[in-house]
């Protein structure tokens, strides 16, 4: 009896220190003599911009962006604040995942198509039904125009790392 308790406290002793080990946002997998990493949330997952052009479903095609426009970010900034803020931060998961760095891993179509196309995105897009299922909660359409999709991408970009 007492080998099986000690035993049992060794175990669970053993599982807690290695979950302590392992971060559930990022998990590191070796695969034939490289590593790849795995985010636990695939918004934050990169993707190759070059080959995977990943534009969403929806009205957004190759959009072409040139500098930061100073007047657009404002524009965007106080829409997010306004209709963002309550879900997403930019550096920590809320409601939804944290977006700073969301133009490093998303094409500029994706993000305005799933801002534009909200509810066909999280029917269609397996990126997007993933993170339904990681935070629990599908995301409210904000209801911008293309103007303000296009500023509120413009303020994502110029608070970018």
């Amino acid at each position: 009896m007492k080998l099986h308790l000690s035993f049992l406290i060794f175990l669970s002793t053993t599982l807690l220190a290695a979950g302590f080990f392992l971060k559930a946002d990022l998990l590191h997998t070796i695969t034939q003599n490289s590593v790849k990493t795995v985010t636990a949330d695939p918004v934050m997952e990169p993707i190759n911009q070059q080959e995977n052009k990943d534009y969403g479903i929806g009205p957004a095609k190759n959009i072409k962006l040139g500098p930061i426009d100073p007047k657009m970010v404002m524009k965007g900034k106080d829409l997010f604040n306004n209709k963002c803020l309550l879900c997403h931060e930019l550096d920590q998961k809320k409601i939804g995942p944290p977006l700073r760095n969301i133009t490093k891993t998303r094409t500029p179509e994706y993000i305005m198509n799933l801002l534009l196309n909200t509810v066909k995105m999280q029917q269609d897009d397996p990126v997007v039904k993933e993170l339904i299922t990681i935070y629990k909660v599908p995301m409210t359409p904000p209801d911008f125009t293309p103007e303000q999709v296009r500023s509120v991408l413009e303020y994502l970009r110029s608070v970018a790392k």
